[in-house]
This record gives structure tokens, sequence and C-alpha cells, in this order.
């Protein structure tokens, strides 16, 4: 059974609850269903049937049913309910407006064969365009404040007032949200989570998108040195891949971008506890960056650095670095394992809050399509179609468990599968040659439908290829990925002062991320032009 397939058998139960208490919800329910159906999607049929079922069940909606529960939590120790006193961090993301408009601008601004190609907005106009209404803020506001949260002394808006931050403590965030908290452990990192969906009043309910803080537990990233690629890679004499092979192989040769004076940024991310070591950065750079100008230090450091040195957070910086050379880099660090916070939630809230962005940024880190909700994907998408009318290119590798095949189907990634993202490969050299290398995920999306960009080469791609696994293991209607491809196998990483291989998307996607910074230095630079921005309709 599809993981939508659960998600209407879930719901139907609670209809079926409903109708217990609503004498006349029958005819409303099946009301919905057809003109659901009209979209001949079972996502639109999911949609329509929770929102009936919402309307349904009396004065509080259930937010992200579809939220999976279990998932990563089986990594996590469940040690007991989390007492009232605990402190605790909640994120309530209010509705945005305008958000079809929104969608039309970026692929105007990113399409070059339209008149407005590359007049990004500033992040003045994009707060105006999709600033929630007054409605929203006040409904959610006052909910708050009838809960004894004080918006004024304990929570905290960004810039737009589309994401709200309150510090509250379990017995607040439980009354709120009518479901208990645990606290579960991993190693040393703790978080408090919900043992169950929340629910939120039906007054508020239209005024909200998600509350983080309640279900998703930190992720562990993508695998780096990944050891049977790295035996393969040795086996075959891959091992040794460098910046200077690396700028041979992709035509690059001796570019380098205008110094530390250069109108132009690039950047990496990191969500997962880690920080990089300046000193490994010096010694990969004396070691490995000979042939072309270069920069040795990071231009501005983003977020706290008190995580551990790790190798996927050097792994980015050092060959972002090196392959888009003298290009000043920012790199964007977020407080990984906390009890209250999300990680990745924390670095999209800053970025929406910064009025001045990089204008690439690359990203090693997902999910599970199945084990988030679509109510956060979907939002998450619109806070990168924020970004992309901004002028900001977003790379997000790909992954790196093949079509992730669970449950016998495929299982796409996230933010992978965003439309509204550049995910990039992973390839293998193979007689003098590059083809995709089998840990590279790729797949089609089982949430987001083919952008138009790709529409006519997806379809294109299902009609002529001859290799396609049955039909019944992935979603021939979803968005295709990955965009691009680079070498990601036999990596070599100075980590603690050690030279490590490393394997994986990882490596690709600040490999790309490096390029793309370099074009856009010769484009502002140079050329006095704006960056690229959203790069795939471009690339389509």
């Amino acid at each position: 059974m599809s993981h939508l397939a659960f998600s209407i058998l879930l719901i139907l139960v609670e209809v079926t609850n409903c109708l217990k208490v609503e004498g006349n919800f029958q005819k409303e329910f099946l009301n919905f269903v057809d003109r659901a159906m009209a979209f001949q999607t079972l996502l639109a049929v999911t949609i329509a049937i929770s929102f009936t079922a919402h309307s349904a069940c009396g004065d509080r909606v259930r937010l992200e049913g579809d939220q999976q529960l279990a998932g990563r939590r089986s990594e996590w120790k469940k040690v007991g309910e989390a007492p009232d006193n605990a402190k605790h961090t909640l994120v309530f993301a209010l509705t945005q407006s305008n958000l079809a408009e929104l969608e039309k601008k970026l692929m105007s601004v990113s399409t070059p064969s339209n008149a407005e190609y590359g007049k990004f907005l500033s992040a003045a106009e994009v707060d105006a365009f999709v600033r929630p209404s007054a409605e929203s803020v006040d409904a959610v506001s006052q909910w708050l404040s009838e809960s004894d949260v004080s918006v004024e002394k304990a929570c905290r808006f960004t810039r737009a007032r589309e994401f709200l931050e309150c510090d509250v403590n379990i017995g607040q965030a439980r009354a709120l949200l009518d479901v208990p908290f645990y606290r579960y452990e991993l190693d040393s990192a703790v978080a408090l989570r919900a043992a169950g969906h929340y629910t939120v009043p039906a007054t508020v309910a239209s005024h909200l998108d998600f509350v983080g803080g309640v279900h998703r537990l930190p992720a562990t990233g993508h695998k780096v040195a990944n050891t049977s690629m790295y035996r393969i890679a040795k086996t075959q004499g891959l091992l040794g891949v460098i910046p200077s092979s690396l700028r041979e192989l992709y035509k690059v040769g001796s570019a380098v971008g205008a110094g530390e004076d250069s109108k132009n940024v690039q950047s990496v991310a990191q969500f997962l506890d880690q920080h990089y070591r300046p000193e490994d950065l010096e010694t990969f750079m004396k070691k490995y960056a000979g042939g072309f100008t270069h920069m040795t230090k990071v231009a501005k450091e983003i977020g706290p650095d008190t995580g551990h040195g790790g190798i996927e957070a050097s792994l980015d910086i050092q060959y972002i670095m090196s392959l888009g050379a003298n290009v000043p880099t920012w790199f964007y660090s977020t407080a990984g394992k906390h009890e209250g916070q999300e990680p990745f939630l924390l670095w999209i809230q800053a970025v929406a809050n910064s009025t001045t962005l990089p204008n690439v940024i690359s990203v090693s880190y997902g999910d599970d399509e199945d084990t988030l909700s679509t109510l956060y994907m979907q939002r998450v998408s619109v806070e990168f179609q924020k970004l992309g009318v901004r002028g900001v290119s977003i790379l997000f590798a790909s992954g790196d468990d093949g079509a992730g095949c669970h449950k016998q189907v495929f299982r796409p990634n996230f933010p992978a599968s965003s439309p509204y993202v550049t995910t990039v490969g992973g390839t293998v050299e193979s007689s003098e040659t590059e083809m995709g290398v089998s840990f590279s995920s790729g797949g089609f999306s089982n949430v987001f439908a083919p952008a138009a960009y790709q529409s006519k080469d997806v379809a294109e791609f299902l009609s002529t290829s001859t290799k396609l696994p049955e039909q019944r293991f992935f979603n021939k209607s979803g968005r295709g990925y990955p965009d691009v491809a680079a070498l990601a196998v036999g990596f070599e990483v100075v980590d603690n002062g050690f030279t490590t291989p490393a394997s994986g998307t990882s490596c690709a996607a600040p490999t790309f991320g490096g390029i793309v910074g370099l074009l856009n230095d010769k484009l502002v630079n140079e050329h006095a032009k704006t960056p690229l921005g959203f790069l795939n309709p471009f690339l389509y």
C-alpha cells in the first residue's frame, strides 16, 4: 500500500468516527470526494477528505495528519514523558499570501526567454508579496495569549511575520496542542517531541501551515566516506579525486573569482551539529590548491561554531572553496540536536529573516518524503521559492540510497524532490566517461508534480527509456530528480588533520556549487549582470 493510500485509510477511520456524531456529514463528505476526483490525483483526494474530516470533527483540527510518527524515532530511545516544567521551543508557521503569484514570479525571473528574466525581488518586496494577513497574525497571537503564552515576552516573529518562535514549557505545549510530549535520546543528544498527532483550535487552523518542534527529530544527513564505494574506487584506481582533477574534468582550468572585493558570495549549510576546522581548510588548500588563486578563510560564519569538527562540514567547505576558488564563501551552521528545535527549520527561519543572502547555497541534507507531512514539505518549498525570486541558487545533494526501495516501493528524498531546488546526483568515472553511480538517489516524487520546465523531458524519458522498473514501484506523475550530477567517488578530504577518503552525493553538491559560484562571479563582477538565480528553467 502506498504512503498516500495509507494516509487516506487513516483519514477514513477519522471520518468514520466523525459520522457517529455528525448526522448529515455523509452527504458533505461525498460532495468533497466528487470534487477532488475531478483532479484525478490521489493527493487531491487525500487533501479533500482530510479537509472534510477536519470540518466535521468538532472545534479542534489535526494538522500534519500524514506525518509519520515512527521512521527516525526507531533510532532514538523514548525514555519517559517530559515534565511540565521542561523548557521547549515551538515554531508556528503562519499561512502566507499570494502563493500562486509567487510561483509565477519565480518562473518569470528564472526563465531566460521571459522578459523578466534576472529581475529579482528585494527582501522587502518578497516580504510585502507573501506577508501573512493581519487576520492570521491576530488569530494566532490571540490563541497564544489566551493560553498564557505572552507573544510580546516569550515569542519572536521573523521579519515578514511568517514564522513565530515561542519559548514555552511542556505543560503549555501540551495544552496548546492537546498531545503529550516525551523525552527522546540518541547518544548525547536529547529531543522533546510529541507522542502522537497534535491538534489546534478550528479558529486558528486555517492560519497555520504547521507547528515545528512537535514531530520531526534531527536527521543524520547523507552518507559520507561510503565504505563499499571506497573499496570500489580503490579497486578501480579512482582514489585521489582532488580539486585539480575536478577542474580538469569539468574544464574549469585556472578560472577563479574576483577575491575579497567580489560582489558575489557562495555558501554551504550544515544542520548536523558539525563545524569545519579552519586549520583543516588551510591544510587542504596548501596541499591541493597550489595551481590556482584561492582563499584559505571563510568570509562569514552564520550561526554557532560550537559543533564538533566533522567530515561532512569539511568536505562541503573544502570543495566549494576550491572549485569556486577565490569567491567569498559563507558557512551556515545550526545548533544541531537541541531539546526543542528542528535544525533544518531553524535554518529556514534564518534565511527567511535575512536581508542579505549568498547567491549560491549548497546543502548535503535530506529526509525521506514518507517520513514528513505534506503540509511541511509544501511550506518548505514555498520558502525555497522565496529564495529563488531573490536570485539565490539552492542546491541539494540527491542522497545516497539509490532508488530507496522501502516496503516494495521506491522512496523519494526531500528536499531533493522539491521542484524549487536544483538537485545534484552523483557519478563515477568509467572508461574515461562519467556514468551514474549506483548509490546516487533519484526518482520521482510522491508529493510534487513535474514543474513546467521539466514536464517535456520527464515525458520523453518515460516514453523512450527501455530499462525502467515496473510502474508499481514509482510515481510516474511525480517531479523527477536529480537535475544535474557530478563526480561523487574517491574524494580526498582533510578532516581533523588527516587525509580521509569520501564518497557520496555530498561530494557532488559542493563541486557543482563551486562551479555555479564561479559563473556568478563572472556575471556579477565582469559583466555587471545579476546572478543565475533558480537554475532549473535555465538548465532544462
